[in-house]
């Protein structure tokens, strides 16, 4: 009876007592990144090995490993002079091809025939079939030519 005449009186007087012992206010926010298109090549050597002068050397395939994004297209060239130079005699070479596929008939080039493909996140392992197309009667020794592989995206 105590509290609601204590009430009745309060109320009366036009005086009330709120209290919010759980108030409580919202914001919103978000978290953000922007995935950037990237793509890393590197390639194995391609090594004929040793053949005699004047026969033919058999086929060989390197690998380019290309790493691009996932979802990304990508192309691939190749360039290289086409001959590989004697090691201390730049005027006895030997000169070869590059295909991806030993099957193909137009040289893998930076030009009109490069390699396509979209990128998945992870290495992307390419063949690269070199064949000789020069004649090896030529002076012994070591032949090498530098070829450049250019991913781009």
């Amino acid at each position: 009876m105590k509290n609601f005449i204590t009430a009745a009186l309060l109320a009366s007087s036009g005086l009330f007592v709120v209290s919010h012992a759980n108030a409580a206010a919202t914001a919103n926010f978000q978290v953000k990144v922007e995935v950037l298109s990237t793509c890393a090549i590197n390639a194995t050597d391609i090594n004929f090995g040793s053949v005699n002068s004047g026969v033919a050397a058999t086929d060989k395939t390197g690998t380019l490993n290309v790493t691009c994004t996932s979802q990304t297209p990508y192309s691939v060239g190749l360039s290289g002079s086409g001959k590989m130079t004697h090691a201390t005699d730049s005027t006895s070479s030997v000169a070869y091809q590059l295909f991806k596929a030993s099957t193909d008939t137009a040289q893998w080039n930076n030009d009109n025939n490069k390699y396509s493909a979209t990128g998945s996140g992870s290495v992307q392992a390419i063949p690269v079939v070199a064949k000789i197309s020069g004649s090896t009667n030529v002076r012994a020794g070591n032949y090498a030519d530098t070829v450049t592989a250019t991913v781009t995206y």
